[in-house]
Protein backbone atom coordinates (compact mmCIF):
# COMPACT_ATOMS: atom_id res chain seq x y z
CA UNK A 1 0.00 0.00 0.00
CA UNK A 2 1.35 3.60 -1.08
CA UNK A 3 0.59 6.23 0.57
CA UNK A 4 1.37 10.16 -0.22
CA UNK A 5 1.23 12.71 2.72
CA UNK A 6 1.22 16.54 1.72
CA UNK A 7 2.41 17.76 5.11
CA UNK A 8 2.70 21.17 6.44
CA UNK A 9 5.76 23.58 5.83
CA UNK A 10 6.08 25.50 8.94
CA UNK A 11 7.44 23.46 12.01
CA UNK A 12 4.85 23.68 14.56
CA UNK A 13 1.75 22.49 12.26
CA UNK A 14 4.18 19.42 11.22
CA UNK A 15 4.91 18.50 14.81
CA UNK A 16 1.15 18.57 15.09
CA UNK A 17 0.61 16.63 12.10
CA UNK A 18 2.22 14.00 13.49
CA UNK A 19 -0.27 13.17 15.54
CA UNK A 20 -2.55 12.23 12.16
CA UNK A 21 1.32 10.63 10.10
CA UNK A 22 1.44 8.14 13.19
CA UNK A 23 -2.31 7.20 13.24
CA UNK A 24 -1.95 6.55 9.41
CA UNK A 25 0.84 3.93 10.10
CA UNK A 26 -0.70 2.51 13.54
CA UNK A 27 -4.06 1.86 11.13
CA UNK A 28 -2.65 0.09 7.88
CA UNK A 29 0.49 -1.74 9.15
CA UNK A 30 1.53 -2.57 5.64
CA UNK A 31 1.91 0.52 4.25
CA UNK A 32 5.06 2.56 2.57
CA UNK A 33 4.57 6.55 2.82
CA UNK A 34 5.97 8.83 0.84
CA UNK A 35 5.80 12.51 2.73
CA UNK A 36 6.36 16.02 1.32
CA UNK A 37 7.40 18.63 4.20
CA UNK A 38 9.94 21.94 3.84
CA UNK A 39 13.69 22.19 4.78
CA UNK A 40 13.19 23.12 8.32
CA UNK A 41 10.65 20.12 8.96
CA UNK A 42 12.29 17.60 7.65
CA UNK A 43 14.05 16.54 10.45
CA UNK A 44 10.94 15.74 12.43
CA UNK A 45 10.26 12.60 9.66
CA UNK A 46 13.77 11.01 9.75
CA UNK A 47 13.03 7.76 11.57
CA UNK A 48 9.48 7.83 10.53
CA UNK A 49 8.56 3.86 10.79
CA UNK A 50 7.96 3.13 6.83
CA UNK A 51 9.08 5.73 5.28
CA UNK A 52 9.63 5.53 1.74
CA UNK A 53 10.66 8.92 0.54
CA UNK A 54 10.76 12.06 1.84
CA UNK A 55 10.33 15.22 -0.55
CA UNK A 56 11.69 18.51 0.95
CA UNK A 57 10.83 21.49 -1.31
CA UNK A 58 10.23 24.61 0.41
CA UNK A 59 7.89 27.36 -0.40
CA UNK A 60 9.08 29.73 -4.13
CA UNK A 61 7.50 32.68 -5.31
CA UNK A 62 3.92 31.98 -7.67
CA UNK A 63 3.53 29.05 -6.10
CA UNK A 64 6.33 27.22 -8.12
CA UNK A 65 6.64 24.73 -5.23
CA UNK A 66 3.58 22.76 -6.19
CA UNK A 67 4.96 22.04 -9.98
CA UNK A 68 7.82 20.72 -8.40
CA UNK A 69 5.68 18.58 -6.28
CA UNK A 70 3.72 17.28 -8.72
CA UNK A 71 7.27 16.19 -10.98
CA UNK A 72 7.68 13.61 -7.93
CA UNK A 73 4.12 12.56 -7.20
CA UNK A 74 2.36 12.26 -10.70
CA UNK A 75 3.51 9.37 -12.15
CA UNK A 76 3.05 7.05 -9.18
CA UNK A 77 -0.51 5.39 -8.48
CA UNK A 78 -1.68 5.96 -4.82
CA UNK A 79 -3.52 3.81 -2.61
CA UNK A 80 -4.71 6.92 -0.30
CA UNK A 81 -3.83 10.85 -0.48
CA UNK A 82 -3.89 12.98 2.74
CA UNK A 83 -3.47 16.35 2.17
CA UNK A 84 -2.76 18.74 4.85
CA UNK A 85 -2.45 21.96 2.89
CA UNK A 86 -5.79 21.64 1.00
CA UNK A 87 -4.21 21.78 -2.43
CA UNK A 88 -5.24 21.58 -5.67
CA UNK A 89 -2.68 19.29 -6.59
CA UNK A 90 -4.37 15.95 -5.07
CA UNK A 91 -7.45 16.19 -7.00
CA UNK A 92 -5.18 15.06 -10.68
CA UNK A 93 -3.24 12.48 -8.73
CA UNK A 94 -4.20 9.12 -9.62
CA UNK A 95 -5.60 7.43 -5.94
CA UNK A 96 -7.51 5.18 -4.65
CA UNK A 97 -8.62 7.60 -1.93
CA UNK A 98 -8.02 10.68 -1.19
CA UNK A 99 -8.54 13.43 1.95
CA UNK A 100 -8.46 16.47 1.84
CA UNK A 101 -7.78 18.92 5.25
CA UNK A 102 -9.49 21.94 5.50
CA UNK A 103 -9.02 23.47 8.80
CA UNK A 104 -10.90 26.48 10.82
CA UNK A 105 -10.11 29.22 13.41
CA UNK A 106 -12.13 27.46 16.35
CA UNK A 107 -10.94 24.17 17.12
CA UNK A 108 -7.59 22.89 18.26
CA UNK A 109 -5.74 21.35 15.87
CA UNK A 110 -5.51 18.30 17.17
CA UNK A 111 -9.02 18.03 17.46
CA UNK A 112 -9.71 18.89 13.78
CA UNK A 113 -7.50 15.91 12.57
CA UNK A 114 -9.07 13.57 15.49
CA UNK A 115 -12.55 14.77 13.12
CA UNK A 116 -10.84 15.03 9.69
CA UNK A 117 -9.58 10.77 10.32
CA UNK A 118 -13.17 10.09 11.66
CA UNK A 119 -12.22 8.53 14.93
CA UNK A 120 -12.93 9.22 18.62
CA UNK A 121 -9.44 9.14 19.91
CA UNK A 122 -7.47 11.59 21.36
CA UNK A 123 -4.73 11.57 19.32
CA UNK A 124 -0.90 13.55 20.10
CA UNK A 125 2.17 14.61 18.53
CA UNK A 126 4.11 12.06 18.18
CA UNK A 127 8.40 12.17 17.97
CA UNK A 128 10.13 9.24 15.84
CA UNK A 129 13.92 8.71 17.35
CA UNK A 130 16.25 6.32 18.64
CA UNK A 131 16.20 6.48 22.20
CA UNK A 132 19.88 5.23 23.04
CA UNK A 133 21.26 7.61 20.53
CA UNK A 134 20.35 10.24 22.62
CA UNK A 135 21.21 8.54 26.20
CA UNK A 136 23.71 10.80 26.82
CA UNK A 137 21.99 13.95 25.43
CA UNK A 138 22.15 15.57 29.27
CA UNK A 139 25.46 15.30 29.71
CA UNK A 140 27.27 16.34 26.22
CA UNK A 141 24.95 19.75 26.45
CA UNK A 142 26.13 19.69 30.75
CA UNK A 143 22.82 19.65 31.92
CA UNK A 144 22.22 19.09 35.42
CA UNK A 145 19.17 16.63 36.60
CA UNK A 146 16.83 19.36 38.43
CA UNK A 147 16.25 22.16 35.22
CA UNK A 148 13.60 24.13 33.41
CA UNK A 149 13.58 24.94 29.32
CA UNK A 150 12.37 28.15 28.18
CA UNK A 151 12.34 29.33 24.88
CA UNK A 152 11.83 33.41 25.06
CA UNK A 153 12.67 33.84 21.33
CA UNK A 154 10.59 32.50 18.85
CA UNK A 155 10.33 33.42 14.57
CA UNK A 156 8.78 36.55 15.27
CA UNK A 157 8.95 38.74 18.24
CA UNK A 158 5.42 40.03 18.15
CA UNK A 159 4.74 36.82 19.81
CA UNK A 160 7.50 36.99 21.95
CA UNK A 161 7.24 38.02 26.44
CA UNK A 162 9.37 41.41 26.42
CA UNK A 163 12.82 39.47 27.93
CA UNK A 164 12.58 42.33 30.94
CA UNK A 165 9.95 39.93 32.05
CA UNK A 166 11.91 37.03 31.73
CA UNK A 167 14.61 38.69 33.82
CA UNK A 168 11.93 39.65 36.67
CA UNK A 169 10.51 36.14 36.53
CA UNK A 170 13.45 34.37 37.53
CA UNK A 171 14.46 36.21 40.36
CA UNK A 172 12.15 34.79 42.59
CA UNK A 173 13.05 32.31 44.66
CA UNK A 174 11.36 29.42 43.30
CA UNK A 175 14.21 29.47 40.91
CA UNK A 176 16.71 29.07 43.06
CA UNK A 177 17.05 25.65 42.78
CA UNK A 178 16.84 25.21 39.17
CA UNK A 179 19.02 25.57 36.30
CA UNK A 180 17.44 27.81 33.71
CA UNK A 181 17.94 25.85 29.88
CA UNK A 182 17.21 28.21 27.05
CA UNK A 183 16.04 26.64 23.88
CA UNK A 184 15.84 28.03 20.27
CA UNK A 185 17.17 28.81 17.29
CA UNK A 186 17.75 32.63 15.71
CA UNK A 187 20.05 33.97 13.27
CA UNK A 188 19.38 37.83 14.27
CA UNK A 189 22.23 39.00 16.58
CA UNK A 190 19.89 40.96 18.69
CA UNK A 191 17.94 38.06 19.62
CA UNK A 192 21.44 36.70 20.60
CA UNK A 193 22.56 39.81 22.63
CA UNK A 194 18.94 39.65 24.53
CA UNK A 195 19.56 36.18 25.82
CA UNK A 196 23.69 36.79 26.16
CA UNK A 197 22.81 39.68 28.61
CA UNK A 198 19.64 37.67 30.33
CA UNK A 199 22.69 35.08 30.87
CA UNK A 200 24.94 36.86 32.79
CA UNK A 201 22.32 38.94 34.73
CA UNK A 202 21.11 36.24 36.51
CA UNK A 203 22.13 34.66 40.03
CA UNK A 204 21.01 31.46 39.51
CA UNK A 205 22.33 29.14 36.73
CA UNK A 206 21.67 29.35 33.09
CA UNK A 207 22.50 27.30 30.00
CA UNK A 208 21.87 28.80 26.72
CA UNK A 209 21.73 26.22 24.00
CA UNK A 210 20.12 28.65 21.58
CA UNK A 211 21.39 27.87 18.24
CA UNK A 212 22.91 24.80 20.41
CA UNK A 213 20.33 22.02 19.89
CA UNK A 214 18.78 20.12 16.86
CA UNK A 215 14.72 19.46 17.15
CA UNK A 216 14.92 15.72 18.01
CA UNK A 217 18.06 16.74 21.14
CA UNK A 218 15.21 19.22 22.03
CA UNK A 219 12.85 17.08 22.40
CA UNK A 220 14.84 14.69 24.62
CA UNK A 221 15.81 17.55 26.56
CA UNK A 222 12.91 18.38 27.27
CA UNK A 223 11.79 14.88 28.11
CA UNK A 224 13.72 15.24 31.31
CA UNK A 225 12.76 18.45 32.20
CA UNK A 226 10.75 19.70 35.28
CA UNK A 227 8.25 22.69 33.13
CA UNK A 228 8.72 24.25 29.81
CA UNK A 229 8.07 28.17 29.06
CA UNK A 230 8.11 29.82 26.25
CA UNK A 231 6.26 31.84 23.24
CA UNK A 232 3.99 29.77 20.81
CA UNK A 233 6.79 27.94 19.03
CA UNK A 234 7.61 24.70 17.57
CA UNK A 235 9.65 24.43 21.39
CA UNK A 236 6.16 24.43 22.81
CA UNK A 237 4.97 21.81 21.20
CA UNK A 238 7.93 19.57 21.34
CA UNK A 239 7.52 20.03 24.65
CA UNK A 240 3.86 19.13 24.82
CA UNK A 241 5.27 15.79 22.93
CA UNK A 242 7.85 14.81 25.66
CA UNK A 243 4.93 15.37 27.97
CA UNK A 244 6.00 17.56 30.43
CA UNK A 245 4.26 20.49 32.45
CA UNK A 246 4.01 23.39 29.44
CA UNK A 247 2.79 26.60 29.57
CA UNK A 248 2.74 28.38 26.23
CA UNK A 249 2.47 32.42 26.16
CA UNK A 250 -0.06 34.13 23.57
CA UNK A 251 -1.04 37.18 22.22
CA UNK A 252 -1.06 37.67 18.52
CA UNK A 253 -1.63 33.69 17.68
CA UNK A 254 -4.42 31.81 18.12
CA UNK A 255 -4.65 29.43 21.14
CA UNK A 256 -7.55 27.79 20.23
CA UNK A 257 -6.03 26.08 17.52
CA UNK A 258 -2.38 26.24 18.26
CA UNK A 259 -2.77 26.42 22.54
CA UNK A 260 -0.58 23.33 24.37
CA UNK A 261 -3.19 21.03 24.85
CA UNK A 262 -3.07 18.01 27.86
CA UNK A 263 -3.44 17.59 31.03
CA UNK A 264 0.05 19.12 31.94
CA UNK A 265 -0.51 22.10 29.50
CA UNK A 266 -1.42 25.89 30.02
CA UNK A 267 -2.38 28.62 27.79
CA UNK A 268 -1.47 32.22 29.53
CA UNK A 269 -2.19 34.97 26.83
CA UNK A 270 -3.19 38.56 26.93
CA UNK A 271 -6.31 40.40 28.06
CA UNK A 272 -6.94 40.79 24.61
CA UNK A 273 -7.94 37.13 22.27
CA UNK A 274 -6.74 37.17 18.97
CA UNK A 275 -9.05 38.44 17.43
CA UNK A 276 -9.23 41.59 18.87
CA UNK A 277 -5.22 42.51 18.39
CA UNK A 278 -4.51 41.32 14.97
CA UNK A 279 -7.84 43.26 14.00
CA UNK A 280 -6.59 46.26 15.93
CA UNK A 281 -5.93 49.17 12.92
CA UNK A 282 -1.78 49.47 14.51
CA UNK A 283 -0.97 45.44 14.13
CA UNK A 284 1.42 45.15 12.39
CA UNK A 285 3.64 41.95 11.29
CA UNK A 286 6.60 44.53 9.88
CA UNK A 287 9.06 45.56 12.98
CA UNK A 288 6.31 45.24 15.18
CA UNK A 289 6.89 45.50 18.94
CA UNK A 290 5.85 42.38 21.43
CA UNK A 291 1.66 41.68 21.81
CA UNK A 292 2.63 39.94 25.24
CA UNK A 293 3.86 43.21 27.30
CA UNK A 294 0.18 43.25 29.24
CA UNK A 295 0.97 39.42 30.50
CA UNK A 296 1.85 40.39 34.03
CA UNK A 297 5.09 38.43 35.78
CA UNK A 298 3.51 37.71 38.95
CA UNK A 299 -0.03 35.80 36.52
CA UNK A 300 2.94 33.39 35.40
CA UNK A 301 4.48 33.14 38.38
CA UNK A 302 1.08 31.84 39.83
CA UNK A 303 1.07 29.17 37.41
CA UNK A 304 4.23 27.99 37.84
CA UNK A 305 3.94 27.92 41.49
CA UNK A 306 0.97 25.09 40.72
CA UNK A 307 3.27 23.69 38.46
CA UNK A 308 6.33 22.76 40.43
Amino acid sequence: MEILVVSYSRIGDTILATSLVNHLIKKYSEAEFTVVTSTISKDIFTNMPRLKKLIVIDKQKYAGHWFKIWSFVKDNKWDLVVDLRSSYLSYFLEANERKIFRGNEHEHKLDQFSKFLQIGDNIEPTIWADEEKYSDILKSKKISENYICVAPISNWQGKDWPIDKYFKLFEDPIFSDFEIVILGATDKASDNTKIKNLKESLSIKVNNLMNNADMIETYFILRNSKLFLGSDSSNMHLSVAAGIPTIGLFGPTNDMVYGPKGKKSYTVRTDKNYEEIINDKNFTLKDSPSYLKEIKVETVLDKIRGMI
